[in-house]
Parts: structure tokens; sequence; C-alpha cells
């Protein structure tokens, strides 16, 4: 097999597990006999990163699965303009934290507001080394802790295309069809175009109605490749969280073999779905599309509430789990294991439970 971007032969000293969509945002279908070492150090690293950070705050609202690490934090900002970030999984917290320090005559009065006790213990370390008489382990042991709803609206937004991350969608398309045994000679052209500063007239943003079926409980990536000798054409359908949707042209003289082929992951179940596509374009529908620029914003916004309402229940449904789970651990978790479980320990664990839980379904259905 033929590294496809310098044609050098793939052996096992210069193999490279290639992500045909990128890890990052939960791509999972890899290779080793697409691209050389070499290739996948220099080729893609800035495009794929581009990317990621383009489809960063949908990685991290459903807290997708990947090899290594974790998605980013989203930066977002109450009405008043004041910052808050969420973790992953879209959970608030403060950006920092919140230290004042109020002179009032010969006495200085502190206030501090930490996100964990390891945070809080660096503070009054940190205090007790300018003020005298300061005991920070009889501080930190007279802190308290609070936890509360956050019910307040935040803002962020999420920028969409540009050159890099058109490139890095085209670098999805070559990797599928390459690993689909599709002739690498039909998508050379296109590998000076992607490593270098070159326009990217090939791939367009596409949004249509009826592409796929889509239950109400999954959101996926999908890639779609047609290959048609009869109408000289090569293209690729590319779908992110069914959101970030894209049509690229591989090849507009194409005399390759037949191709459909289609991939699609579900994210929520970490499994391979079937799904049909039902795109199948004449040449003249597929240059239309790739050289038109009207994008139907309802099917857009149609999309973006799909995956909004499904990242808010899978927090929602994850979270009441953390709840049963911290009971249970703050109740039979200090047990033995193996050890036999009396009617007591049982009341303890359902009084957690019930103390854990009441103010998350006060606050879910309390009008506010």
């Amino acid at each position: 097999m033929l590294c496809y971007v310098c044609d050098d032969e793939i052996n096992e000293e210069n193999e490279s597990e290639e992500h045909i969509i990128i890890n990052a945002i939960g791509g999972k279908l890899k290779s080793k006999k697409l691209i050389c070492t070499i290739c996948n150090t220099d080729f893609g690293e800035d495009i794929d990163s581009y990317l990621a950070k383009q489809l960063n705050d949908f990685s991290n609202m459903i807290n997708v699965k990947r090899d290594r690490g974790q998605a980013q934090i989203i930066k977002a900002k109450k009405m008043s303009g004041e910052e808050f970030h969420l973790d992953i999984g879209g959970k608030p917290r403060m950006p920092k934290p919140i230290v004042k320090q109020i002179e009032k005559g010969d006495q200085t009065e502190i206030s501090v507001v930490a996100r964990n006790e390891k945070e809080l213990k660096q503070i009054l370390k940190g205090l007790s080394k300018k003020y005298k008489n300061f005991d920070a382990d009889d501080l930190f042991e007279k802190a308290t802790w609070n936890s509360s709803y956050f019910n307040e609206k935040l803002q962020f937004g999420n920028v969409v295309g540009g050159k890099e991350s058109f490139k890095a969608v085209c670098k999805c398309a070559i990797n599928y069809y390459v690993y689909k045994n599709g002739d690498i000679s039909f998508i050379k052209h296109l590998i000076p175009n992607i490593k270098n500063n070159d326009s990217v007239d090939f791939v367009n943003m596409h949004y249509q109605k009826k592409i796929y079926q889509l239950d109400n409980n999954e959101t996926t990536h999908i890639i779609h490749i047609i290959g048609n000798p009869d109408e000289k054409i090569l293209y690729a359908y590319i779908d992110y969280f069914n959101v970030h949707k894209y049509l690229v042209l591989l090849n507009d003289n194409y005399t390759g073999k037949i191709m459909n082929e289609t991939y699609c992951f579900n994210l929520l179940t970490g499994k391979e779905v079937n799904k049909k596509v039902n795109i199948n374009y004449s040449r003249e529908e597929l240059l239309n599309f790739i050289k038109k620029n009207d994008i139907n914003y309802d099917l857009v916004t149609e999309s973006f509430n799909h995956f909004i309402k499904l990242s808010l229940t899978k927090q929602d449904d994850e979270h009441r789990k953390d709840l049963i789970s911290s009971a249970i651990e703050d109740t039979l978790g200090k047990y033995p294991e193996g050890a036999m479980i009396t009617q007591e320990m049982m009341d303890k664990t359902i009084n957690k439970i019930m103390t854990n839980i009441t103010p998350y379904i006060i606050n879910k259905f309390t009008d506010k």
C-alpha cells in the first residue's frame, strides 16, 4: 500500500494510524494503510486542529469519547457580560476563584470563593504567607461548601467554515475514499490544494431536505462517497454531529469504478449504524451545489435545534445518574466489598438518594 500523499510504500517502520474522521470529535474509524508517519505529522495536523476547534463546542456538549484527552471548555457569557465556563458535558463553573480583601481600620476582611478544595487550600496557604496569625488549616476546616443549580442564560458563539476547515473536510473524504479501495490517481490533484495556501472551491456547505432519516435519540458523523463514471464525477457528503454538513467534489473527470459507500457512527452509543443516504446527484446538480452559496438557514437552525435538544437530554440523564451514584458511594461505598447489606444501610442509602435528588426535582419542575 502506498501513502496517498507522498507515494512511499507504507511498511512497519513508517506506518501511521490515521483517523478517517478526526478523533478529537469522536471519530473511531482508522487505518494504518493511508498515510506514512512523516506525512501524518506534516500533512493535515494544522487543518485537523482547526476543524477540531470549530467543532469543540459540540464535542463538549455531549462529552464525546476519544482516544486521548477531552474536549476543551466552552467560554460563555451571562446576559450581563460576565464570563463563565462550561466544562465537559456543558457543566457551568466560574472561570476563576474570587478573592476579596477589604481593609477596615487595622483589620482586613477576606472573602474567598473557590471552585474546589484543592484550589481553596492553595489560596489560603498563599494568604497565610501575607498575613500574620492567619491559620490556613483552621479556616479550611471551617469553610462551608454550597451547591446550587445555575438557571441563568449563557451565550456562546460557534464559527463555521473557512479555508482550513474545508481542507480538513476534504481530507476526511479522501481518507474514506482510499480506505474503501478507491484509485488514488483520482484524488492526487487535491493534495497540493490541501497542503498549500490554495483556494478550496471544491468544498461547500450543503443543507438539503430528506438526505437521510434521523432518529430523535441519535447524533452521528456520516461519510457518503459516490463514484459515477457515467457522469464522470466522484464526490462526498460529510456530516458532523448532523449539524455541520458539506459536499466535496473529489474529481469532475472520474472514469473509475462505480462507488456508493456510506459510513455512519452514532456518537451516543459509540457504534456504527446502517443509514441510507439519499444522495445521487447528476453532474449538473453536483456542480451547481458546489458553486452556489445560498444556504437554507431554516435547515441549519433545524439541525442545531436537534443537537441542542438531544445534548441537553443527555446532560440531564447523566446528572441524575451522578446524583444517585454519589449517594450510593457516600453510604454503601464506606463498607468493605462483600459486606452484608442491612436494612439500616439501605434506609441510609435511600435517604441520601432523596437528599441528593430532591433539589434537582424542585429545580426541574419549578417555573422560572
